[in-house]
C-alpha cells in the first residue's frame, strides 16, 4: 500500500515514471551490427565510419527516415533523438574525433608500390626516358632485305600495310648512287623483289597489366617489347601465301613507356602485308595507333612476375597491412628474381666490363648504392658492415657476393615497410611519403638529393616539389588509377548487351566507350583549372568513329578520338558518359538501382547497408507494359527495402533518359519517360530533381560529396585513413578544395603535403616501429 501510495504522490507532483530512452542501448541494439560498436562501419553493411559536422537534429531526422534499414518506423521520436544525441557525442562532436580509434598503422608495400619500387630501383641505374609530344613510331625502309640502302625514314602512326606484289616506295623516286655500278636487268628485278622495315621507338602502357601483342603477317618479322636481346615474336621465317597471325602476351607497368621495335623483310614473295595490334587491359584488340607510340627510345625496364597475393580493401581502399605466409614467399620469390636480374646486367649496371681491372670495386660501389636506395636514405658504416661489405670475401664468387647483398636488401623491412621511420620524421622520410602518396614508388634522385642538401625542410618547399611531381608520367598512373577506382570501372571484367536488343554493341565498342571516358576524365583533370566540376558537369564527349555512328555525331575521320560537344541540355559529365551508363545498367534495360547506389555511394558518401534479402530483378514478372521505374517502385516497395531505396530509387530515376547503352530518349515503349524526383539529402532538406544536369547539380553543390571527394582520394594516395592525420584534416581539405575553385592537382599537392608532414603520436604505429 505504502507504494502506492507513492506513486500517487509522485502522479500528483507531474512526474512521470516512464524512462528516458537510453541512446547507448538503442545503439547498441539497432545499430552496432551495422555501423560497429565505435561506429566504425561494418564491411558489407554500413562500409563509412561515423564522422562528420551533422547536427544532433539532422542526424535524428536521418534515422526517423531511414533507419534501422529494414524498419525505418522502429526508431523514431524520442528514440531517434536520443540514439542521435549518443551518436554526436560519440563519434560527431570535436572531443570524439580526437579520440577516435583510427590510427595509422604498420604497412608494407602494397603489390603495385612493391612492383613500381623494384622496377624504378634499377632503373635509377640506367638512363631515364622522355617522351616528346610527337607520337607514331620512327620508321626506315630499306631497298635490301638485311636491311641496308635506306631509301625512307619517316615516322607511322600506325603499323597497318598491303603493299601487295610491289614495293614500299617508289624505286624511280631513289636518288641513283655514284659509285653504283650498272646492273644488268636480272639484278634490277632482283632489287624489286626484296626490301625490308624497321619500326621503332617506345609503346606508351597506360594501365598494369597483361598486354596482348598481335601480328599479322606473311613476311619474316621479330616484334621486341621492353627487350632488345630476346623477341616477344619470333617469325623471321617467311610464311609466304596467306598472312599469318601471331600472338604474344607480356606484363606492362602503367605509366611507362617500353622500347618497341618490329623488323620485318619480304624476299621474293608474291604478296606482302603487315599489320601490329594489342589487346591492353580491360579492353579489346585494336591497332597500335600514334596515341600510345613515340619515336623516342627507352632502356629495358625490370618487371618483376613474382606472384603476390591480393592487398586488404576491407577498409574501401587498397592499404598493406595484412600479413601471411603466401606474403612472405611473394617478398621472397622476388627478392630472388631481382638478385638473378641484377647479376645477368651486372656489368651493365655497376658500368663497368667484365675485363675491367676495377670491376670488383665498381660492383662494391654499385652494391652500396643499390641498398641505399633500396632503403631510402643513407647507410650508416654498421649497415654498410652488414648489408655490404661482410658479402664479399676473395672466396666467394663476385655475383653470389652481389646476389647477398641484394636478398639481404630485398627481404629487409627497411625496404618492404614504407613507414620505419625516424622519430621525428627527416627529410628522408619526407620525400618518402612525398613519392609514394604521388607516383606509388621510391623518390627519384632529385628527391634523394633535395633531402641530403636540405631543399625540402620547409612546408613551401615541400610543396613545391609535390607540383613538380605531378609532370612526371607516373602520377598521372596514380591519379589514373584513382579515378577507376572511384568510378569503380574495374568492378566488372567487361560490359556485354542482348545482341537481340542492341546488334550493334561489340566489345570494340564497350573498349572504345572506356577509352572515351578515360580521355574526357584525363582532360579534365590535367587541364589548367583541373575542375572537379566538370567531371559532373561537362559536355564534352571523345568520340572515334564506331563511337560517333552509334550515338549519331558527326565525325571527321581518322584513327584518332576526337573532342565533341555532346547534348549538352541532356549530359552532365561522368554522369551520364555512356560507358557509365551501360556499366549501371542490365543487358536489355537501364538500371535505376544500379545507377542509384553508385550515385548514393560514391558521389554523395552516403553510407548504404547490405539488403536485408537479395530480390532478383525479373522483368517477366512485370506487365510488358510498365516503365523500369514503375517496375523498380514495385520491387523496392516492402518496408525492408525502403530504408535505403528512399535515396537509391531517386537518384536512378533522374538517369531514366538514357536507355542501357547510354542513349538519350523521351520515350521507354510507348510511354514518355518520367526523369523527375524529389530527393530527401542528408541534411533532411527535399530538393526536386528534373533530370540528370539537376542531378550533376545538386552533387557539384554538396558538401558531403565534397567531402567523399577528398577522402576517397586521400584514401588511394596515403593508404591510411584521413582521420589519423588529424580530427580536423578532412575538414580543412575540403574547405581548402572548395576555396581552390575545386582544383583537383592543387588538393592533390595538398593531400601529399599532409603526408609528408605527419608528426606520428607517441603510442603510434609509426612512433614505435621507428622506436
Amino acid at each position: 500500500m505504502a507504494s502506492v501510495g507513492m506513486f500517487a504522490v509522485f502522479a500528483a507532483a507531474g512526474f512521470s515514471l516512464a524512462a528516458k530512452p537510453d541512446g547507448a542501448a538503442i545503439y547498441k541494439k539497432m545499430c552496432a551490427d551495422c555501423h560497429g560498436e565505435r561506429g566504425e562501419g561494418v564491411s558489407g553493411a554500413a562500409e563509412n565510419a561515423l564522422h562528420g559536422t551533422k547536427s544532433i537534429e539532422q542526424i535524428a531526422l536521418a534515422i526517423e527516415e531511414t533507419m534501422p534499414e529494414d524498419d525505418p518506423d522502429a526508431c523514431a521520436g524520442e528514440d531517434a533523438k536520443a540514439v542521435a544525441a549518443f551518436i554526436h557525442g560519440e563519434f560527431y562532436a570535436p572531443h570524439a574525433r580526437e579520440t577516435s580509434e583510427s590510427r595509422i598503422e604498420l604497412a608494407h608495400l602494397t603489390v603495385d608500390q612493391y612492383n613500381n619500387t623494384v622496377a624504378d630501383l634499377i632503373a635509377s641505374f640506367r638512363w631515364t626516358p622522355s617522351p616528346k609530344k610527337e607520337r607514331g613510331l620512327k620508321t626506315e625502309i630499306f631497298t635490301s632485305r638485311n636491311f641496308r640502302d635506306r631509301a625512307i625514314e619517316r615516322v607511322d602512326g600506325k603499323i597497318d600495310y598491303d603493299f601487295g606484289a610491289g614495293l614500299p616506295y617508289d624505286p624511280k623516286s631513289l636518288p641513283e648512287k655514284k659509285d653504283e655500278k650498272k646492273k644488268d636487268d636480272k639484278d634490277k628485278t632482283d632489287s624489286n623483289e626484296q626490301f625490308s622495315i624497321r619500326w621503332q621507338g617506345m609503346v606508351l602502357a597506360e594501365d598494369t597489366g597483361d598486354y596482348e601483342f598481335i601480328l599479322t603477317t606473311q613476311l619474316g618479322a621479330k616484334l621486341y617489347v621492353n627487350d632488345d636481346r630476346k623477341p616477344l615474336i619470333d617469325e623471321w621465317t617467311a610464311s609466304r601465301g596467306e598472312p599469318k597471325e601471331h600472338k604474344q602476351t607480356i606484363r606492362l607497368l602503367g605509366g611507362r613507356p617500353y622500347r618497341i621495335k618490329l623488323e620485318v623483310y619480304k624476299f621474293k614473295d608474291d604478296a606482302a602485308s603487315v599489320k601490329l595490334e594489342w589487346k591492353p587491359p580491360r579492353k579489346a584488340r585494336d591497332l597500335l595507333t600514334a596515341r600510345n607510340l613515340s619515336p623516342e627510345f627507352a632502356p629495358e625496364l625490370f618487371i618483376s612476375t613474382a606472384p603476390f597475393p591480393a592487398d586488404d580493401s576491407v577498409s574501401g581502399y587498397v592499404r598493406g597491412v595484412s600479413m601471411s605466409k603466401a606474403w612472405d614467399e611473394a617478398t621472397t620469390a622476388g627478392a630472388l628474381e631481382v638478385a638473378g636480374y641484377v647479376v645477368d646486367h651486372l656489368d651493365e649496371l655497376a658500368k663497368t666490363k667484365d675485363t675491367a681491372a676495377d670491376r670488383r670495386q665498381k660492383v662494391r660501389d654499385f652494391c652500396d648504392k643499390f641498398v641505399e636506395r633500396a632503403f631510402r636514405r643513407p647507410l650508416s658504416e654498421e649497415d654498410k658492415k652488414f648489408f655490404i661489405h661482410e658479402q664479399f670475401n676473395d672466396d666467394m664468387a663476385l655475383e653470389t657476393s652481389v646476389k647477398r647483398c641484394v636478398l639481404l636488401a630485398l627481404k629487409s623491412p627497411r625496404f618492404l615497410y614504407t613507414n620505419l621511420e625516424q622519430s621525428p620524421p627527416d627529410n628522408y622520410d619526407v620525400v618518402s611519403r612525398l613519392s609514394y602518396a604521388l607516383w606509388d614508388t621510391m623518390p627519384s634522385e632529385h628527391l634523394f638529393r633535395a633531402a641530403k642538401e636540405n631543399w625540402i625542410g620547409r612546408p613551401e618547399q615541400i610543396q613545391s616539389e609535390a607540383e613538380k611531381m605531378l609532370k612526371d608520367p607516373r602520377a598521372k598512373a596514380k591519379l589514373r588509377g584513382f579515378f577507376h577506382h572511384w568510378l569503380q570501372l574495374d568492378e566488372k571484367e567487361g560490359i556485354v548487351k542482348d545482341s537481340g536488343v542492341f546488334p550493334e554493341f561489340s566489345d570494340s565498342l564497350a573498349s572504345d566507350m572506356r577509352t572515351s571516358l578515360d580521355l574526357f576524365v584525363e582532360d579534365v583533370v590535367w587541364s589548367d583549372n583541373s575542375d572537379y566540376r566538370q567531371l559532373l558537369l561537362g559536355d564534352r564527349l571523345y568520340v572515334n568513329e564506331r563511337l560517333a555512328k552509334m550515338y549519331e555525331i558527326p565525325f571527321e575521320g581518322g584513327d584518332s578520338f576526337q573532342q565533341v560537344s555532346f547534348q549538352p541540355e541532356h549530359r552532365a559529365g561522368v554522369v551520364t558518359h555512356p560507358y557509365m551508363l551501360s556499366m549501371l545498367a542490365y543487358n536489355e534495360f537501364s538500371s535505376p538501382i544500379h545507377r542509384g547506389v553508385f550515385i548514393t555511394r560514391r558521389l554523395l558518401g552516403r553510407s548504404l547497408a547490405a539488403p536485408p534479402q537479395a530480390t532478383e530483378f525479373k522483368d517477366g514478372d512485370f506487365h510488358k507494359d510498365m516503365t523500369m521505374r514503375e517496375k523498380v517502385s514495385v520491387l523496392t516497395e516492402p518496408a525492408a527495402c525502403q530504408g535505403c531505396h528512399k535515396i537509391i530509387n531517386p537518384l536512378g530515376f533522374t538517369l531514366e533518359h538514357f536507355d542501357a547503352i547510354g542513349r538519350y530518349r523521351e520515350t521507354e515503349g510507348k510511354r514518355k519517360v518520367d526523369a523527375t524526383t524529389d530527393f530527401a539529402t542528408a541534411e533532411g532538406d527535399t530538393v526536386k530533381l528534373e533530370g540528370a544536369r539537376d542531378l550533376a547539380k545538386h552533387i557539384v553543390e554538396s558538401r558531403s560529396a565534397h567531402g567523399a571527394f577528398v577522402d576517397q582520394l586521400f584514401h588511394h594516395c596515403v593508404k591510411h585513413p584521413i582521420n589519423a592525420f588529424g580530427p580536423n584534416v578532412g575538414d580543412d581539405l575540403v574547405t581548402s578544395f572548395e576555396k581552390s575553385n575545386y582544383n583537383i592537382r592543387k588538393l592533390l599537392t595538398s593531400i601529399a603535403l599532409v603526408a609528408a608532414l605527419h608528426q606520428p603520436n607517441e603510442g603510434s604505429a609509426e612512433h614505435v616501429a621507428s622506436n
